[in-house]
């Protein structure tokens, strides 16, 4: 192949591949959701089972790990335990919440997901960061019917999408919130309104799609 690099640029070109490359990882976690706050490991152990390794730093299913540092294989946990064992192990947790048919809201009509389901920390980072603009004016300071006493949890759902830390139950509250309650004539409340629907679209698609 013909040089096509001038003298010294090939270096360059390469130190800045090998950086973009290093960041594609961060990127895809960031656009997922991930970082500091929310751990991608943290969520594997919780849905998938995942364990750490004693006699290393790994982490992940044992079935195909070999411990760098000899740890005993009974001295892991087991990858797929025996029905009898991994319940004597394993406390029992609580059942989670049923899903819910929403009567009200931008979610009117559909069935979303229970306020404990793993389905709302899957919500995008695009769509989280489009409520927090709005959320923010709406609150900042709070006006109008958002400061009436039953509008509470609305409030501070509504302050949870503006830092974006929103829990389940958050989620719930917006998506069942009529629009006049966000402020009859507010634009940014139309824009919060206007993203919340497609939350609720994509919520609503997981729930028929996880209780069929």
């Amino acid at each position: 192949m013909d040089k096509w690099f001038a003298a010294g640029h090939d270096v360059i070109a390469s130190a800045a591949l090998r950086t973009v490359e290093d960041l594609r990882l961060p990127l895809r976690l960031v656009s997922l959701g991930f970082g500091p706050e929310r751990s991608v490991v943290q969520m594997a152990t919780a849905l998938l089972g995942w364990v750490p390794c004693p006699g290393c730093t790994d982490i992940g299913t044992t079935a195909t790990h070999i411990c760098a540092a000899g740890a005993a294989a009974d001295d892991r946990a087991l990858a797929t335990p025996e029905p009898g064992l991994q319940a004597a192990r394993e406390p029992a947790s609580p059942a989670p919440a049923a899903a819910m048919l929403a009567k009200s809201g931008p979610a009117r009509g559909r069935l979303l997901p229970g306020a404990d389901d793993p389905t709302w920390e899957a919500v995008p980072l695009h769509l989280r960061q489009r409520l927090r603009v709005p959320a923010h004016g709406l609150v900042s300071p709070a006006r109008g019917m958002l400061t009436a006493r039953e509008n509470r949890p609305l409030l501070s759902a509504v302050r949870a999408a503006s830092r974006m830390r929103m829990t389940g139950a958050h989620w719930i509250v917006l998506l069942t919130a009529d629009r006049e309650s966000l402020g009859s004539r507010s634009q940014r409340a139309q824009l919060l309104y206007a993203v919340l629907e497609q939350v609720a679209a994509q919520q609503a698609v997981r729930a028929g799609e996880t209780t069929s």
